[in-house]
């Protein structure tokens, strides 16, 4: 059998939705990454100007080569560790203007949240709370 098919081959099929998104997540992580790469190395030149020595890594061979490695590591770690929220930013903004759908996990916990709330305010647990929004405020129901 072909391994491609098995790859594609699923008990829950992606929609096109979820492909959707998937691809969008995966461009801005990569946008976000070229973005910190550029972020880290522009830092890293900054710190050298003026130095005598090169800056951090010298001026003797291979300091080229150690700074882009510096450059790539802690990017990468930026990266790994959860960037500095470029691309969950972008994804937002697609969700927004409609261009990809929102997530579904998200949507689901919130729709639950919110049908708890409703279950809380019917039976009297949140009723206060409720009347002070609606009021302006606590002092409003007292």
């Amino acid at each position: 059998m072909d391994v491609l098919r098995l790859e594609t081959m699923s008990q829950t099929p992606k929609t096109a939705a979820d492909k959707s998104r998937e691809k969008a997540s995966k461009v801005a992580d990569q946008f976000e990454a070229v973005f910190v790469k550029t972020f880290v190395s522009s830092i890293r030149q900054t710190g050298s100007l003026g130095s005598e020595d090169g800056g951090m890594f010298g001026k003797g061979p291979g300091a080229d080569t150690y700074a882009s490695w510096f450059d790539e590591n802690v990017s990468g770690e930026l990266a790994r560790t959860g960037g500095i929220g470029i691309a969950k930013a972008l994804l937002k903004e697609m969700e927004r203007d409609g261009k990809i759908q929102g997530d579904p996990d998200k949507q689901t916990n919130k729709v639950n949240d919110q049908a708890e709330r409703i279950k809380r305010i019917a039976n009297g647990h949140d009723l206060r709370a409720t009347m002070a929004k609606s009021t302006g405020g606590i002092n409003g129901i007292l």
